[in-house]
């Protein structure tokens, strides 16, 4: 059975990562991406907005695995996990304050890789069913954010229209970002955030949630 969760296996030795990309195709991977240097690995990291990273500690030079590591924290917030054949303490001290999902080492056995990357993915799935809790009035309510279709700013409140109802809450839409999982929100406007996953049309100027059309402003176009 093929496994839809997506791999991008960063490694500036291309025999490694063909060999890494066999094994995990073996093991019932196929959505799987290839990266030899940092600039191919930021542009996938963009364009294929991958699950997971397998990630060569070292690439170029000694740190730059972890420098890429460190731009995966910052502006992706995605698991990562090492490949490496380090022994320098420096370099491994280094990289454990990138908190990696953990390490493959050097020479590959396949059950460690399958292990490792398992384990990432069933984290995933757990963190992936989110819930949002919040006051309405007296109550507290707790709905699942795969119900919420999107929210607008109203001043010191936001409008949060889901599957059901609206709500009108004293939040603001980060709270709603921060709330949700990585890469389900996309923030078109200053004023409103869309779940993508309920975007049934899209123009350069707006998207469309059913009848409903939420405007886009420039440079916030949505990727579907």
């Amino acid at each position: 059975m093929n496994n839809p969760f997506k791999i991008l296996i960063a490694d500036d030795e291309v025999l490694i990562a063909e060999f890494l990309k066999d094994v995990l195709a073996e093991l019932g991977y196929v959505n799987l991406v290839l990266a030899h240097n940092r600039r191919q690995v930021m542009i996938q990291l963009e364009e294929s907005r991958p699950d997971l990273v397998l990630l060569d500690i070292r690439m170029k030079d000694d740190l730059e695995g972890i420098q890429i590591a460190e731009r995966i924290n910052a502006d992706f917030k995605i698991p990562f996990i090492y490949i490496t054949a380090q022994s320098d303490k420096e370099i491994i001290q280094k990289a454990l304050g990138t908190k990696p999902a953990g390490y493959i080492t050097k020479p590959f056995k396949e059950a460690d890789v399958f292990a490792a990357v398992k384990l990432v993915e069933e984290n995933a799935e757990i963190n992936n069913e989110k819930f949002l809790v919040f006051k309405d009035g007296y109550t507290t309510v707790k709905i699942s954010v795969d119900d919420v279709l999107y929210a607008k700013s109203n001043d010191n409140y936001i409008d949060l229209y889901t599957t059901t109802k609206k709500y009108t809450l004293r939040y603001t839409l980060e709270w709603l970002c921060e709330h949700a999982p990585v890469g389900m929100f996309h923030r078109t406007h200053r004023s409103a955030v869309v779940n993508i996953t309920k975007i049934t049309r899209a123009t350069s100027k707006s998207v469309f949630i059913g009848d409903v059309e939420i405007p886009v402003s420039r440079g916030n176009q949505v990727k579907l």
